[in-house]
This record gives C-alpha cells, sequence and structure tokens, in this order.
C-alpha cells in the first residue's frame, strides 16, 4: 500500500506578499521629493550634475546586472528612467532662470560711437548715402561721433553754441579755437593770480609797515614822555632848589636886617677900662677892632667886655 500516491495532495509553498512601504516610507519619499524640488529650484545645475552622473551609473548598472547598492537590471533601469527626469527638469528650470537673469534685447539699434568713452551709445543712424549730408545738423552731446568708413563727424558747439555735426577740419579748428580760448584763460587766471598775489603780498607790506610804524610811533611817544617826565622832574627840582635858595637868601637877609652891627669904632682908639668901651658904645671888643687890649678881654677868647 505504500507504493499507492496518497490521496491526500502534498502542502505547495505559498508566495508570501511583499511587504509595503508603510506610513514611515511614504513620509521619507514625501521628503525626499520637495527636497530634491527645493534643490533643483535653487541650484539647478547641481542636480542637472548628479543626474547626469545617475545616469551614466544606471547605465553601467543595467550593462554589468548590478550595482552596490542596486541590484538587478530593472531596478537600474527604473533608477535610470528616474534618473533622466530629473535631468530633462533640471535642465529646463536652469534654462527659465538664465533666461529671466539675462534677457535678450527686443530690438537692435544703431549705435554711434563716444569719442570720450568706448561704450557704444545710441543716436540717430547715419545716412545710407553719404555721412556729409549730416553736417550743419543738430545732434544731441557733444561726446558723440558719426563714422562711415573712413570719415568722421563730430558733434561740436556752433559759433551760435548750438550742437551741430562738423566734419575733421571744421572739428580740428574747433578744438584748436577752444584750446586757444582755454589757454588765454589759463594766462588770464595766471596773471589774475599774480596780481592777487601782488595785492596781498603789498598788503601785508602795508600792514607790517604800518606795524613798525605804530611800533616806532609808541617807541617815540613813550621816549618824548619819558624826557617829559625827566624835563618836568628836573624843572620840578630846579624850582624846589630855587624856592630853597629863596628861602635862604630871605632868611639870611632876615637875619642881617634883624643883626644890629656896631657903630664903627674910630681907627685909632684907646680905652682904659670896659666902662669907656662901653660908654662908646663899642662893646664888646673884638680882636680885629680898635682899641682892642688883652687886658680888656680876661678869658681870652678874643672878645673884651663881653
Amino acid at each position: 500500500m505504500d507504493n499507492f500516491p496518497s490521496p491526500i495532495a502534498p502542502d505547495r509553498p505559498t508566495k508570501q506578499k511583499k511587504p509595503g512601504m508603510g506610513k514611515l516610507g511614504w513620509i521619507v519619499l514625501a521628503v525626499v521629493i520637495v527636497a530634491v524640488i527645493a534643490l533643483m529650484i535653487a541650484l539647478p545645475e547641481l542636480v542637472f550634475a548628479l543626474s547626469f552622473l545617475g545616469i551614466i551609473a544606471a547605465l553601467i548598472g543595467i550593462i554589468i546586472g548590478r550595482l552596490p547598492w542596486l541590484r538587478g537590471r530593472k531596478r537600474n533601469a527604473k533608477f535610470g528612467g528616474l534618473m533622466v527626469l530629473l535631468f530633462v527638469a533640471s535642465a529646463i528650470t536652469g534654462s527659465s532662470q538664465y533666461a529671466a537673469k539675462n534677457p535678450a534685447p527686443a530690438v537692435a539699434e544703431t549705435m554711434v560711437i563716444s569719442s570720450e568713452s568706448p561704450s557704444p551709445t545710441p543716436s540717430e543712424p547715419p545716412s545710407p548715402t553719404a555721412i556729409a549730408d549730416f553736417v550743419g545738423q543738430e545732434c544731441k552731446g557733444d561726446e558723440l561721433v558719426m563714422e562711415q568708413g573712413a570719415e568722421k563727424l563730430y558733434c561740436d558747439a556752433s559759433a551760435t553754441g548750438v550742437l551741430a555735426w562738423a566734419n575733421q577740419d571744421d572739428h580740428d579748428k574747433t578744438i584748436l579755437a577752444a584750446k586757444k580760448v582755454a589757454e588765454e584763460k589759463a594766462a588770464k587766471e595766471k596773471v589774475a593770480q599774480e596780481k592777487a598775489a601782488a595785492a596781498k603780498k603789498a598788503q601785508e607790506k602795508a600792514v607790517a609797515d604800518k606795524k613798525v610804524a605804530e611800533e616806532k610811533a609808541a617807541e617815540k611817544k613813550a621816549t618824548e614822555k619819558a624826557a617829559a617826565k625827566k624835563a618836568e622832574q628836573k624843572a620840578e627840582a630846579k624850582r624846589i632848589a630855587a624856592q630853597e635858595e629863596a628861602a635862604r637868601i630871605a632868611e639870611q637877609e632876615a637875619i642881617e636886617e634883624a643883626y644890629e652891627a656896631p657903630a664903627p669904632a674910630p681907627v685909632s682908639a684907646y680905652y682904659a677900662n670896659c666902662s669907656e668901651v662901653r660908654s662908646a658904645g663899642a662893646a664888646p671888643i673884638y680882636s680885629v677892632d680898635p682899641g682892642y687890649s688883652r687886658k680888656l678881654d680876661r678869658d681870652g677868647d678874643g672878645v673884651a667886655c663881653e
């Protein structure tokens, strides 16, 4: 009986269902997508380069059948498709940003090269037949130059002060005239500056001379004042001396007036005693007076009958 097959079918292995991404996986995927979009907007060049490298890696994985982090050609193909999408999206984003930052000019304008600046300046287009037709016509700025072949027109001020196109000869004459005017103006300014400097120097000299004269006048005045004061002091001293001399003379005269000189004694006189001298009114008798004798002078002091 063991050789008969069992009526019960043997157990067959059942296929297990692959687990889904789960809530966390979807959150991570959403974060990755948002980060890629933000990076694509901020740095599309970086995304472009990384996606290009990803495409190359996917191609290598498809050829060899696997990558260290992607096994199977199918997964490598899916990864390569994703990289292609990122490559195209980053290229479109980068192109749009570049176009927004560097808009192309809508209409090309005819340019006239400035004689003072290398950058072109828009102006009137030259005549298609002859540039000389513009000679004498008004222009917009004295820095403009119009060229046609070897010919040039310059925007110069005319005799009336209006800006007009002029040929090379007239432009050279205008330059020479302007240079001459500038030289004359510079010469006049130099002369004016020299005159101003001379006037300033003369003024400074006059101020210095005036100061010196004032100092000399002040010194002379001080000298005269000192001399006057000295003369006044001398006169005062002389006056005081005169007053003193007058007082002395007056005092001497008063003394002389108060003094009664004795009557002159006779040239030859003899007195026996002092009584006779007093009777004669000759007392006292000095040694030089007539009638003096030693016997009348008791104390011997040269005065007798005191």
